[in-house]
Formats: C-alpha cells, structure tokens, sequence
C-alpha cells in the first residue's frame, strides 16, 4: 500500500498569480439546506481494530491502550480484564496472534508491541484488591476440575456473572500447565501465585490436592453443585512405544521432567540429553535441561520449518545452544542391564506426500541410521487427556478430544447437572489464550442455559468480527470507552487507514539477556517495558477504526455540518439539514470510523 500523496499529481506554481481565481463569499447560505440533496448520510460508527479481531479472547486491546496514553494504568488494567484476564500471565504466554494482524505491521511491517504492553500492565496494577465490577452472588454455583488456564478464566468470568465458584485441582499448587508444563524463565511462579490470590479475593474458592476419580467422583460433584465445567487439560504424553522405553528411569516424558523441575525436584539427567519431538513442550524441556548444565539435543522427524513449535522459541533455544537434528526418529534403544543408556539408534528420515495436517508426510530412508550416545532420552511426540475419570459416564474416556456445543457444553445425559468443559481436551489450539477464550466461552454458555437463553441468538450479537472470539462487555452490557455506536461485528482492516495521516514509527528496543548468559539459570531473560517505553510505545498505536477526535471531519466538511459536542461530551453530532452526503469526511477519517449509509438506513438496520 501507498499513501494517497505518493500517488497524487504535483502542481508547481511560481507564484501566487499562477494560481486559479477562487470565489469567496461574504455573507452565509444557511438558507441552502443541502440536505435535500443527500441518498446517503455519515454516522459516526466505531469498529473492531484488527489486533481485537485476531485475539481468540477478544481483548479490547485499542481501549486499554487509549487510558495508557491518558495516564491511567488502573483503569487500563481493569478494562484490559474485561475481556482477558490473566495479563500479567498473557504477557509473557501469549504467542501474539494480535500483533501478527496488527494494521501498523501490515503497512510498515513493524507491530505495537501490543504483548508487552500487556505484560507492563499486568506487573503495574496487583489483582489483588475490589474487583471494580464484581457483582452479588446469584444462587448458583459451579464446580471447576482443573485450574489450568481454561479453568481459571471460566471461574473469573462466572464469578462476574454472579455464581459461587469452587476450583479443584489434583496436584499440591494451583495452575494446572501454567505452574507444571511452564518453565520459570518463561512464567515466574510467584505471577502466577499472584493471580490465584485475585481469584481468592473474588470469593473463589480453591482446594488443590483433589483427584476427581481418586478422592471423589465426578457424580458426587455433579449432585452438590449447579453446573461443573471440565478443564482437565492433556497431561498424559504419547510414549514412542519402542523396547525399554518403560523400564528405565532414564527415560521420561516432557511434560512429567517440567513437572519434577516446577514442584522443586532436580532431577540427575547426566551430561547429553536427547528430546525427541518438534513442539513447545520438546523446547520447553530442551532448554531446561541446558540450565541442568547437559548438552542437549532436539531429534525431530521432520524439518525445522515444519516444527509445531514456535518459531521464537526455537530461535531462542538455538541461541542458548541447543543442537538439532532433523529428518530423524529413534528406533531403538540400547541400554545396559542396569537400565542406563547406552545409545539411541535413530533412522534417517524423508518427506513423503502430505497427511491430513497438510504438512509432508516422514517416510523412512531406505537403509539410513545412525545413533546417538545420551544420558537421558526425554519423549515429547505429543500429549492426550486422561479420561480414566468419565468411566462409566462418557465414551470420551476412549477418545482424545471430548465434543462439546457451541456454547462449551458436554452433554452428558447420567449427570444431574449441565456440564461444560474447555482447554486443551476439545478440539481447539493448545494455547494458553486459546484455553482462556474457551473459559470465557463456556461461562456464558452456563449462563444461557441457567437463564433460558438461545445461545445461537446471543453468540451472534456478540461475535467479535468474522471470528469465534465472545465480547464478555457487550454480554454484559458494559458501555465502550468511546461514547458512539460500535459495530463489533466490522473489523479496521489495512484498507480502513489513511496513511498520509501517520508517521512509520520504530517499535521500542526490548533488552534481552544473551542466550550464553540466561542459560546458567532459570531467571527471566526479557527486559518489562519502564513507564516512559509503555507510553511511548502505546503511542505508536494507531487506534484503527475508533474516533479520536482529531478534527478531520470537522475541518474538512465543506458544508461546515459536522459540529463538535458541547459541555465536552465526546465526539460529534452532524446537521443533517446541511449535510449533503458527500462522503469526504467518510474518506478523509484516518481510522475509518465514520461510514455512509442508505438515506432511509439506521444503523442499527444496517447492522442488522
């Protein structure tokens, strides 16, 4: 895209006689009421910026921004919280979906550091006082297995809907993969902590070291309260089902060495380590193992552009020192009769045609091998849920994924309640953003159902965009920042920006500890923002498709019908008996929140 001055003509004039006669009028038309003129008319409508469209939790990420620049980090807190409610957790989890679509990276190709600013936030403001909208209880209560980050973000957004919440958690802390499946370099634990005590302090009520299945059944929970909602994420790991795999204590799953490291064992893993897999969780464990001070290697089947982990990650693990080889997968393990690890054998491996992933299927190379001597195999080729606890109940303890509703329902016909579940045991991606949006989801499906609600009517009034994202504030009927009409189901594409009205600014540098120096312990590595980089870096955001006053439409109608609003109400009322409906300033607004309508259209009509 260019701005329109790039592709406008060029008048030079050598003096002011070169220019064209103009005509001035010294008296008013005002008995000209264009008006009659118009088939079309402006309305002041602002829009769903692209970086709220591409967040699965729809966080009004424009808002909190705007009360950053006026100072007000509480309130931008608070209203940050509205839609998301983890931001000191968000801020250092979330892989970013908003900055990937953010309008200024689409045109200058450099986005609002949009995660940082949340993660400034989120250390700025303690969750830990009155929650501001927390309202009385309504009578109902909601049983939560699982305080992962789906569960969480269900008991939030239901405690703000009024019912009595109660989480259980099988292992001895709170945070399900957040505290076990995380390393401490990327979420430090005492955030974490920090966040629970919020929950608490909403009244919600958390009792760890409760096994649904072993201390008590999920029929007895399902009597006792109104409604429960599943989230007991995927913490069984696929095995690489080869010889001696289960028979050596040299041998462990991802997920069951993050979980040792995060409740404060350490374990011995010898000088080489191997990790086979290619997602967040072989990185995660690769690079935890490097701070034990083991050489470590990633064997990943595939290439590197087709690893399912992240790519920051990766690059970061490449950094610290991590080896990688790809095109691999192990074969065989020789051990020795002790159980010790003598070497991996590994064949070498070929991209075939695609699976259903879409990605090339590894086929084994005729006659290649060779193998790897290592102290510690570590297997991360995946993780699934363990259902042990539906037996009985649901024939989803013979599957992986469980199917639930639109609105986040597991219909389970033997339990005397409605239950709901979210995360990473229904089919949607393995994200902590991902799992928050699906809490928030499945709390106002409860809600439609305690409330005999067709949830299909009100998910469609409140889809953000074209996407699955759920606006909890128009759920609620909380009003905007901006005191307009706001259309969430319009998005502020590229095309929406006028770029002569914006500078190409540079994002702000964020310090970042060498990969040589952050792998001698698990300490964070990445600088938090300071007050005078948030605010400089929040006003590098150009607030797509919301009115901030700017003046535009005012200074460029040429009818003078667009009027600023007295006694300084927000915004601008338009006298429609001037108004002919030109449409300038429609297409001089920078941010694409005026649009034209039908003559005879509301838009209230139009949306429709």
């Amino acid at each position: 895209m260019k701005k329109r001055s790039e592709n406008a003509k060029i008048f030079d004039y050598n003096t002011f006689r070169d220019l064209t006669p103009l005509n001035c009028s010294v008296g008013d038309m005002l008995h000209n009421k264009t008006g009659s003129w118009r088939f079309i008319k402006p309305v002041f409508e602002d829009k769903i910026p692209a970086c709220q469209h591409a967040c699965p939790a729809g966080s009004d990420i424009e808002a909190w921004i705007k009360l950053m620049l006026r100072g007000n980090f509480e309130a931008a807190y608070w209203h940050l919280k509205r839609e998301q409610p983890f931001p000191a957790v968000l801020g250092r989890t979330c892989y970013k979906f908003c900055q990937k679509s953010c309008n200024h990276n689409t045109l200058y190709d450099s986005s609002i550091q949009i995660n940082e600013l949340e993660k400034f936030l989120g250390d700025q403001v303690s969750p830990v006082q009155s929650h501001p909208l927390l309202p009385a209880y309504n009578g109902k209560t909601l049983a939560i297995i699982g305080s992962g980050p789906a569960g969480m973000s269900n008991a939030y957004f239901a405690r703000l809907l009024g019912y009595q919440v109660t989480i259980f958690e099988r292992l001895p802390k709170p945070g399900g993969i957040l505290r076990v499946g995380i390393p401490e370099y990327r979420l430090e634990k005492n955030i974490l902590d920090r966040e629970f005590e919020g929950l608490a302090q909403m009244g919600i009520s958390i009792h760890c070291n409760q096994c649904i299945g072993r201390d008590l059944s999920l029929e007895e929970i399902s009597r006792q309260y109104d409604n429960v909602f599943l989230a007991t994420g995927v913490h069984k790991s696929l095995k690489l089902e080869l010889e001696g795999e289960k028979d050596s204590q040299h041998i462990s799953s991802g997920l069951e060495f993050l979980k040792n490291l995060s409740l404060g064992a350490t374990p011995d893993i010898g000088k080489s380590v191997i990790v086979v897999g290619g997602g967040n969780t072989a990185i995660d464990a690769a690079r935890s193992a490097l701070r034990l001070g083991a050489q470590v290697t990633v064997v990943y089947r595939r290439t590197q552009d087709q690893m399912p982990a992240h790519e920051h990650e990766v690059q970061e693990a490449i950094q610290e020192g991590v080896d990688f080889r790809f095109l691999a997968s192990p074969e065989k393990i020789r051990m020795d009769p002790n159980g010790r690890i003598r070497e991996i054998i590994f064949g070498e491996m070929e991209l075939g045609p695609e699976d259903e992933s879409g990605r090339r299927r590894p086929v084994k190379k005729p006659g290649g091998s060779f193998s790897m001597p290592a102290d510690t195999l570590i297997s991360a080729i995946g993780e699934m849920p363990d259902f042990d606890y539906l037996q009985g109940i649901d024939s989803a303890c013979a599957r992986q994924i469980l199917s639930i509703a639109a609105d986040g329902q597991a219909r389970m016909a033997s339990l005397p309640c409605a239950v709901f579940a979210g995360g990473d045991i229904v089919d949607i991606p393995h994200t902590v953003i991902h799992a928050v949006s699906a809490g928030k989801r499945a709390a106002i499906g409860m809600d439609c159902v305690n409330k005999q609600l067709d949830f299909e009517t009100v998910q469609r009034s409140i889809s953000i965009g074209r996407g699955n994202a759920l606006s909890f504030s128009k759920y609620m009927g909380w009003p905007c920042l901006n005191p307009v009409p706001q259309n969430i189901h319009a998005v502020a594409g590229a095309e929406h920006i006028v770029m002569d009205y914006f500078k190409n600014t540079s994002a702000s540098k964020i310090e970042i500890t060498t990969g040589e120096k952050r792998k001698q312990d698990f300490g964070p590595y990445r600088q938090t923002l300071s007050k005078e980089m948030a605010l400089k870096e929040a006003g590098r955001c150009m607030h797509c498709g919301r009115c901030m006053e700017c003046n535009n439409c005012l200074i460029f109608c040429p009818d003078s019908s667009v009027l600023p609003r007295e006694n300084g109400q927000f915004g601008y009322d338009i006298d429609y008996d001037y108004c002919k409906g030109c449409g300038i300033c429609s297409v001089e607004c920078p941010r694409g929140s005026i649009v034209m309508l039908d003559e005879e259209a509301s838009l209230a009509s139009q949306e429709a």
